[in-house]
């Protein structure tokens, strides 16, 4: 037993300097065992000492972690995961900047938990650290987020150790944990407990009783229940004292322990116990407006289960509990004098959020209506939505329909949750109600965005306030900036330009991240319908940079697919553009923003269906699944080129076809309507369904005929229609679209360069002028320029049998005058060599042309010098 009591002093990291506190080697040294796994859990009953336990073994193992202390408040998903990601601030600092994008999503989520796991675990995707939760359970109430936990624990599993201390094991899969050697056994109640050994070195370090007998009495008595023991040593208590005591609940012991303690101190002392209880945590400051000098701070922090820090001061649940009780028991009225001048003491120090939690609590609905008017929508915009949501329950009807604010509020947290229709209701209901005219203002400005994202007209509730004198810059500058957008999106270019030009002239006093990045955004988006790219492109960068300085990724993600849609169409590389989708897809994880991320990854399965990329598909295809739910049918209808195409590379090309039949009416240009219907065709061709394919090439030409000049689509259209026509045996017509699809290749279009020669080599092939080796050469360049899955799909085409084609159904005589127009006669003289009138030998062109489908005698002899038919 000695031996034990010198080992318990010996070591100076344990005790040094610390007269009031005893580190317990045994319990460290199973601590340190269980830290050998990637979790850790200590799991056991209020009062059996775990915090103290957590951080002896930090301290003296000298474990770097982040330590989330969870308050009670912290009770719901969205509250437990908006403090961790504070008390990641300093290693991830991105999560709680973007806390209020996740919240505002979540609110309609489907798998909450999932998703916040996904999104904390993007911010953590590069971080390697030790993650410590005290107190989980009083966030284990809710099942999410215990399902949030474990998710997020499976994800980062190899990269964070996470330590866990809680009252029970709040559904955690412990035993699944142990089996796969995620988790130790929890370090548990019998690991907590003080063993005689240990009572009797504690008794010395905190210089109570020093009769062994007693100790070990009192040992007996509280079970080795660290906080009664601890305190009976502390106080002095006797054991014949707690014996009567000791047969009733832990909860009466403690009780009666506390009230030794309690009453032992001075009444200053007493008094500030009882006016900060309410506190989830307090700073020196806090007590300083409550009368408390640096001599009640002296004393206090001599209290046993009082926890200070620089911080400030924080007290043992258990001994929270009792003083609540103390002040509860007083009177209601106390009580609540207590939480509301806790309130108001927290609002006058900037905490409004925590201000409106207590007010809410006592349900006193003048004050919750005035801090709503107050920091309605600066709470919603910082992540404390749910806060916000909570007050509005404690609000009668009137209070909640009658005050511009609280209804407007109620309007944002009803759009959030996916209840548009409600929203515009409510919004419209409010702001007439505003007797502040920043108010109506601000309301009308959030009705206009909710608008704009569900395809809705806000010009008319926004054109009659955007010159209103009086109205500050910043919101002038993001009315001008919306409206803008509206008027981009319903094709009026040249006045959404004009409208955003005047909202850069006024955005120069705004000076808050979120609405600059957001300004800028909306200037890239709409600049990106101008001819000048430039422009777009630079305020999509200008948006990138604020927005992820900020943490504002939801604002980021959406810059970058302005980018996207540049660099695609610009250029005809797509290792830039995945570059760009990649960045925009971290983005839009970060903001968990959902649409955007489905945005980027159709994207991609385009991109990587066209270089034929099976891996990356499956992986996209995997993504996809999960998210297909929340795929609207417009996003689902943009990804069946890419699904017809993977369906060719088995040579299922009626599969193909019955996929995009139909569809080439809904493209949005006549480009993008002519690659739709000739894709359409070539698969119907291949597939020997004729009629089908004549209506997809007729829908394809007149496509054609409507766009102004060759670019990229164009050429691509013209392409495919070159293979489309060979198969058909028509000759002439695809050497009319190569020649077409050769004026659209511009230099820097390499993709398409290598298409449209494979195309040419293709019919080729049909008319004896090429073999299966230039097919095959033209496929591997294919490749090689990113279009593998173009050159998989040609390659499974029916192979174009050698064939003179048309020729053959001309007469000798025209066939003769073919020849001699080919050397370069003039009609007169083919007349005079045949001895046929001039006349004559024009109605034998004509019959020439209709027979070789040419325009002119100009195609015809072009045609027949390719063909080799002179």
């Amino acid at each position: 037993m000695d031996e034990a009591r010198q080992k318990c002093r010996a070591s100076p990291s344990y005790c040094s300097g610390m007269p009031s506190r005893m580190l317990r080697a045994r319990l460290i040294d199973r601590l340190v065992r269980a830290a050998a796994f990637p979790v850790t859990l200590i799991v056991a009953p209020a009062g059996f000492g775990k915090s103290v336990a957590l951080r002896d073994f930090l301290e003296t193992r000298r474990v770097e972690a982040v330590r989330f202390d969870v308050a009670r408040d912290q009770d719901t998903l969205l509250a437990f995961v908006r403090g961790l990601a504070g008390a990641l601030a300093e290693t991830a600092p991105s999560a709680l900047a973007a806390f209020p994008s996740l919240e505002t999503r979540l609110m309609a989520a489907a798998e909450p938990a999932r998703e916040c796991a996904e999104w904390i675990c993007e911010h953590l995707k590069r971080t390697v650290c030790t993650i410590v939760i005290d107190d989980l359970h009083h966030a284990a109430v809710d099942q999410g987020t215990v399902a949030f936990l474990v998710e997020a624990v499976a994800r980062t599993s190899g990269r964070i150790s996470w330590i866990v201390a809680t009252r029970t094991d709040a559904d955690l899969p412990v035993a699944s944990w142990m089996a796969y050697g995620t988790s130790d056994a929890p370090v548990g109640e019998d690991d907590l407990r003080f063993t005689e050994d240990e009572a009797l070195a504690a008794a010395e370090t905190f210089g109570g009783a020093s009769d062994a007998g007693e100790i070990a009495a009192l040992r007996d008595l509280t079970g080795g229940w660290a906080v009664a023991l601890t305190i009976a040593l502390r106080t002095r208590t006797n054991a014949s004292d707690l014996r009567s005591i000791a047969a009733g609940t832990r909860e009466m012991v403690y009780r009666y322990l506390a009230e030794q303690v309690f009453a032992e101190l001075a009444p200053e002392v007493r008094r500030l116990l009882i006016d900060t209880c309410v506190f989830s945590s307090f700073d020196a400051q806090t007590g300083e407006s409550l009368g408390a000098s640096p001599e009640t701070f002296a004393a206090l922090r001599r209290v046993p289960f009082v926890s200070s820090s620089e911080g400030g001061y924080r007290y043992h649940d258990l001994f929270r509990d009792f003083l609540e009780s103390e002040l509860r028991r007083s009177s209601a009225r106390d009580w609540r004098a207590a939480v509301a001048r806790a309130a108001e003491l927290l609002e006058d120090r900037g905490d409004a959020a925590q201000a409106l939690r207590l007010w809410t609590r006592i349900a006193d609905e003048p004050a919750v209506v005035r801090a709503i008017e107050r920091h309605g929508f600066d709470l919603v915009e910082r992540g404390e939505a749910e806060t916000v949501a909570a007050a509005l329950q404690v609000l009668g009807r009137e209070a909640r329909e009658g005050n511009a604010m609280a209804l407007g509020i109620g309007a944002m947290l009803a759009a959030a949750r996916g209840r548009f229709d409600v929203a515009d209701r409510m919004f419209r209901a409010a702001v007439p109600l505003a007797r502040d005219p920043l108010v109506g203002w601000s309301l009308a400005y959030r009705h206009a965005l909710e608008l704009v994202r569900h395809g809705r007209d806000c010009g008319p509730l926004l054109e009659p306030l955007v010159d209103l004198a009086g109205m500050p810059d910043y919101l002038r500058a993001a009315m001008r900036a919306t409206l803008a957008t509206a008027y981009a999106a319903d094709g009026r270019q040249a006045r959404a330009s004009a409208m955003m030009d005047e909202a850069l002239d006024v955005s120069g006093s705004v000076t808050r991240d979120d609405g600059r990045a957001r300004i800028y955004q909306q200037a890239a988006y709409v600049f990106q319908f101008d001819d000048d790219h430039a422009r777009a492109t630079s305020y999509a960068e200008l948006a990138v940079e604020t927005a992820e300085r900020a943490g504002l990724f939801d604002i980021a993600a959406r810059a970058y697919s302005v980018l996207y849609n540049i660099v695609y169409e610009e250029t005809d590389d797509p290792i830039a553009v995945l570059s760009i989708l990649d960045r925009l897809g971290e983005s839009a994880r970060k903001a968990a923003s959902d649409q955007v991320r489905l945005f980027g990854l159709i994207g991609a399965y385009e991109i990587e269906a066209e270089r034929g990329d099976d891996a990356a598909l499956d992986g996209l295809d995997a993504q996809l699944s999960r998210a297909a739910s929340m795929l609207p049918r417009s996003r689902a209808e943009s990804l069946l080129p890419a699904q017809a195409l993977r369906r060719t590379w088995r040579r299922e090309f009626a599969e193909a076809w019955s996929m995009l039949a139909g569809t080439a009416a809904q493209a949005t240009t006549p480009g993008r309507r002519a690659v739709r219907a000739a894709e359409s065709a070539l698969y119907a061709a291949a597939a020997g369904l004729v009629e089908e394919a004549e209506f997809a090439i007729r829908e394809a030409r007149e496509a054609l005929a409507l766009c102004a000049e060759p670019d990229r689509r164009t050429g691509r259209a013209r392409a495919l229609l070159a293979m489309t026509e060979t198969l058909r045996g028509r000759s002439s017509v695809a050497h009319r679209d190569l020649v077409e699809a050769q004026r659209a290749a511009a230099p820097h279009l390499r993709r398409l360069q290598a298409l449209v020669r494979t195309a040419r080599t293709f019919y080729q092939l049909s008319i004896g002028q090429a073999d299966d080796a230039a097919l095959a050469a033209s496929l591997e360049r294919l490749r090689s320029d990113h279009m593998g899955g173009a050159a998989r799909m040609i390659a499974m085409l029916p192979p174009p049998v050698p064939s003179r084609g048309a020729y053959a159904s001309l007469t000798a005589a025209e066939r003769r005058i073919l020849d001699l127009l080919v050397a370069g006669a003039s009609t007169k003289e083919i007349a005079e060599g045949i001895d046929r009138s001039p006349q004559t030998v024009d109605t034998h062109v004509r019959a020439i042309c209709r027979k070789l489908e040419c325009r002119g005698r100009r195609e015809a002899v072009a045609l027949a010098m390719r063909s080799g038919w002179s």
